[in-house]
């Protein structure tokens, strides 16, 4: 059952971030501005707020496998929208919504069926598998844009997550019952808190890193997939070595160690003049910050009841979208009045946030 799941949510991942990482130059292609591109982004993501109430409700009354076919057909449903220009901002929204879906019902189904002490592990290498897709999702990108053009790239994402079908039909369904607050707001209340300081900095720089690298360094669109290919296989490999590293400084430990190692990188990715540092600085950063999140996964379910899970993680989610989303928005707008000088600005005050953030984490984490 346990690979099954692994199997179904690396295909899902092969199209999602095929979906994601062009997305930007698909509606670049489709005549967007800059500040439209920032407010599809904040959209993207800020679905997954206004959901998020309705989606903990449902989910555990749907089922988390009948979630995971809603998921799935949401991002069918909104990728051929973006995919033939029709109604491409509902496009945008509708794709938001089916990860919004799929991110309230698949650590909890993962959570059911795993054993407590091998969760790390599964957690791990699910993480790495899903964002080590990003390599070989990014290179067909990049190989495709070139070959076709802008708006030839996200017909290709559809198929994946058809092919996921196959491998969730038979797993066992699981249902949890209706989350609820009482007594429990200040542990969520801890919990939440660090995340949301680094979702609003990441907000600012991460979804325009493309844009970015395409800008300052006139980077075509394949050598543009190659680099971000190679960030997701680096962060893939960094997940899979979080074991590891829980087990000699422990779960709290790991995640504020590899997060703030990525504190310089990210500054080198900001501010180093030469394509080969800043390429370095954009591997070696997305993989120490995101490496953490298994292992954040995790720590959150030990510490959670199993009716909470699912409502937690779309609650979190939902924060996290809301503040990315509006990082999103207003770096649109200081690029649109700024131009590429903006990212000096951006790039300062995400990487205060992050610090920050990461130095919530031993008080979120207290027994």
């Amino acid at each position: 059952m346990i690979p099954r799941l692994l199997l179904a949510s690396f295909l899902w991942s092969l199209g999602a971030n095929l979906v994601y990482f062009f997305l930007n130059f698909h509606l670049e292609a489709l005549g967007f501005s800059r500040e439209a591109i920032g407010l599809a982004q904040a959209l993207l993501v800020g679905v997954g707020v206004v959901f998020a109430l309705p989606l903990a409700w449902l989910i555990p009354k749907l089922g988390y496998l009948r979630s995971f076919y809603l998921a799935l057909a949401l991002a069918l449903l909104g990728g051929g929208l973006l995919t033939l220009g029709l109604l491409p901002l509902l496009g945008v929204a509708l794709y938001g919504l089916a990860g919004a879906a799929l991110q309230g019902a698949l650590p909890a189904l993962l959570a059911r069926v795993v054993p407590e002490g091998e969760r790390v592990r599964v957690f791990s290498l699910q993480a790495a598998l899903t964002t080590a897709t990003g390599f070989l999702s990014t290179l067909l990108a990049g190989f495709l844009s070139d070959l076709l053009g802008a708006r030839s790239v996200l017909p290709f994402a559809l198929p994946f997550f058809l092919l996921a079908l196959p491998f969730v039909r038979g797993v066992a369904e699981g249902q949890g019952g209706i989350p609820r607050f009482g007594g429990r707001f200040g542990l969520w209340l801890r919990l939440f808190l660090p995340n949301a300081v680094i979702a609003f900095g990441a907000g600012l720089v991460i979804p325009f890193l493309n844009l970015y690298l395409k800008e300052k360094f006139g980077l075509t669109y394949g050598a543009t997939g190659f680099v971000f290919a190679l960030s997701s296989l680096a962060t893939g490999l960094a997940m899979l070595l979080q074991p590891l590293l829980v087990r000699r400084v422990g779960g709290v430990g790991a995640v504020v160690l590899v997060q703030a190692l990525s504190l310089p990188f990210l500054a080198a990715l900001a501010w180093a003049p030469w394509l080969s540092l800043v390429t370095l600085a954009l591997l070696v950063r997305g993989a120490l910050m995101n490496a953490a999140g298994p292992v954040y996964a995790a720590l959150v379910t030990e510490r959670l009841r199993e009716e909470e899970r699912p409502g937690f993680f779309l609650m979190e989610g939902a924060l996290w979208s809301l503040l990315f989303a509006l990082g999103s928005a207003l770096s649109g707008m200081v690029q649109e009045a700024l131009g590429l000088t903006a990212f000096h600005y951006l790039f300062a005050t995400t990487l205060t946030l992050y610090a920050l953030g990461i130095a919530l984490w031993p008080w979120a984490f207290r027994r």
